[in-house]
């Protein structure tokens, strides 16, 4: 008897504060939906650290006289809803009265706060208690501090992040809150420096450039539809303008930025075939609905809502979507090379010059469908090319390279270091996704893990036909390639002296204000990698150097999915997040199915296998080759009993 007892009101706040705040972008983000919520059209976010030691949101909204600002810190106290009926009918951004007693519970809190332009009121709370309150000179308005987050509660503080993921975390927040909200001008600092800033124009696409920059905006499309009890509208990207994530779809409905998976599949199906494997738009979708048919009440965050006419809204966008990129001009932009770089492009030789290296130039002309300089030596060679062929080629390959780079033809190209030498000759060598001799260990050379295959020919322009005595092998060309691709790049990613050249045209990438946080948190592990990149100004990089490794001509999506991968892996130890670098760059970089190869080219394919640690799998764990043997065969032709 006695055992159960009711919780004092400040655990409760505790206990509520487990659901509502989980980290600085949580506080942030309540706070700035109250300044919302009271009108502001002026808001500043100030944090410090990350917002780890301090977190100051300020705004010109409406204010609170002295009781309404007592009032505000008591659990379950709110202005938005006064009856069981203005729960199904939401229209402000807070109204379960949990944020700031959730918030004043697990920090040191100060509001400061004026309704009338008279004299304002300051609170001073610890602990969940009030220790001070008093009459003070404040504008219009409301300014809340919030010191030492989690200061009480070691558990939850032991959760948070680094500052930089930390500020990430709350760019990201406040950019979404902007998109939902271009008629409020926002300014986020931290540690007084700007990290983001909008105007409150009303214009969303100022707000899109603002964010993501003028090149972006420009890819945009505007649409717009009404079906129902739907209105949808917004931007999307062209498919020139894609990216490695979900994290640039933002969905806004009656105001308020939420997660939805089902519609964030819904845009993505509007591309149908447009979108390549792993790429996705970038778009800002809003929705009107009568806010009857949506329920915000779903979990304390408000992020999550449930639409009574989901299926119906779904097809909405999806159609809205497709109809407005099949009337959209997604005409891929070469870029604009001047007449003296044009004539720089180095095109890839013909069969000839593979034939006859040492005596004729590479020619050079124009590649108008090329974005970079594309160096590699295409060994597309016919497949009746005879055996005396493929030895005098494979005899004066190091020897013609030699001679090319005497006559100086690369050298003003790519700029060959003394110790990068055998890496540029390797890379001439062999075709764009083997390896070379210099790549494998001589003990592995003489533990090779599959026998000596002899090539036969090509089934459904996916499987390879090979031979050996007594047994026949199908081996998936996709799946063999991406091996020796992924053990190939997992080595150079691993190697501590990874070589770079130079770019003869730098490349521009441009990401989000929160991802520039976290690539210059992460830019020590970059550069380890051999990529040099130069600020250029807001959340836009020049890549001035790339690995020796890197295929040209693909410099741009590489280098891009690593620095995705780089920031996307935050949990995983070094040789962890390499391992998913070089899965995904494997599969990228591979022969496809339905993809000819020619003889010389099996040969080499199957050359690298055999000297793979690991032949028989792909990275991801599907069949590399299959093998039959003769007594097998001859049992399917009753040729034995």
């Amino acid at each position: 008897m006695g055992n159960i007892i009711k919780l004092d009101q400040h655990i409760t706040n505790m206990i509520a504060a487990g659901e509502v705040i989980e980290k600085v972008a949580s506080v942030v983000k309540e706070l700035v939906e109250n300044s919302i919520d009271a009108g502001s059209t002026i808001i500043n976010i100030s944090l410090t650290e990350g917002g780890l030691k301090e977190i100051v949101v300020s705004d010109n909204g409406c204010g609170m006289d002295p009781y309404d600002a007592r009032m505000s810190i008591e659990p379950h106290a709110t202005s938005k809803i006064k009856s069981e009926s203005d729960l199904f009918n939401i229209h402000t951004l807070g109204f379960r009265g949990e944020a700031l007693p959730s918030i004043i519970s697990v920090s040191q809190f100060k509001m400061k706060t004026n309704c009338e332009g008279g004299k304002g009121t300051m609170l001073v709370l610890k602990d969940g208690a009030l220790i001070s309150q008093a009459m003070i000179a404040h504008p219009v308005g409301t300014e809340i501090t919030v010191r030492s987050l989690f200061y009480n509660t070691p558990a939850r503080l032991a959760t948070l992040k680094s500052e930089s993921q930390e500020l990430s975390w709350v760019v990201d927040t406040i950019s979404r809150i902007a998109l939902a909200r271009p008629n409020i001008a926002f300014k986020l600092t931290n540690n007084n420096k700007v990290i983001l800033q909008t105007y409150g124009s009303g214009d969303k696409l100022e707000v899109i450039s603002n964010l993501y920059g003028a090149e972006i905006a420009k890819e945009m499309v505007p649409f717009s539809t009404s079906e129902g009890n739907f209105k949808v509208y917004g931007y999307t990207s062209k498919i020139s303008v894609t990216r490695s994530n979900k994290n640039y779809i933002n969905i806004i409905v009656n105001g308020r930025s939420i997660r939805n998976q089902r519609l964030i599949n819904a845009i993505i199906d509007g591309y149908k075939t447009l979108l390549t494997v792993g790429r996705y738009p970038i778009t800002f979708l809003e929705i009107l609905v009568d806010p009857a048919l949506v329920d915000v009440n779903a979990h304390p965050s408000k992020l999550e809502v449930r639409f009574s006419e989901e299926d119906t809204l779904a097809e909405l966008i999806t159609n809205t979507i497709n109809n407005v990129l099949s009337r959209t001009d997604l005409t891929f932009k070469a870029s604009a090379f001047t007449e003296e770089e044009k004539e720089e492009i180095v095109e890839e030789p013909s069969e000839d010059i593979v034939e006859n290296l040492a005596s004729e130039e590479v020619e050079t002309e124009e590649e108008s469908e090329s974005e970079d300089i594309n160096l590699d030596l295409n060994l597309d060679l016919e497949e009746d090319n005879d055996e005396d062929n493929y030895q005098a080629f494979e005899e004066k390959t190091v020897d013609d390279i030699e001679e090319i780079k005497e006559d100086d033809i690369f050298d003003e190209i790519l700029p060959i270091k003394d110790n990068e030498e055998e890496v540029i000759k390797e890379k001439f060598t062999q075709q764009e996704y083997s390896f070379t001799s210099t790549d494998i260990d001589e003990d592995l050379k003489k533990e090779n893990k599959l026998p000596k295959l002899f090539y036969i020919g090509q089934l459904f322009g996916t499987y390879l036909l090979c031979q050996n005595e007594g047994e026949f092998y199908l081996i998936d060309q996709h799946a063999a390639a991406e091996r020796i691709n992924y053990e190939k790049i997992l080595g150079n990613l691993e190697d501590s002296e990874t070589l770079s050249y130079e770019l003869l045209l730098p490349i521009s990438l441009t990401f989000s204000p929160d991802e520039k946080i976290l690539i210059d948190s992460k830019m020590d592990v970059i550069t380890n990698l051999g990529i040099e990149l130069e600020d250029f100004g807001g959340a836009t990089y020049m890549v001035r150097k790339v690995p020796v490794w890197i295929i040209r001509g693909h410099e741009r999506e590489f280098v891009e999915e690593i620095i995705s991968q780089i920031i996307a892996n935050r949990k995983q130890e070094k040789h962890e997040f390499l391992d998913s670098i070089a899965k995904s760059l494997a599969c990228k970089k591979s022969i496809k199915a339905n993809d000819f190869m020619s003889k010389v080219e099996v040969e080499y394919l199957l050359e690298d296998l055999e000297k793979c640690n690991m032949p028989f799998t792909c990275p991801h764990g599907r069949p590399v080759i299959v093998k039959f043997s003769k007594y097998d065969i001859e049992k399917w032709f009753k040729r034995v009993q």
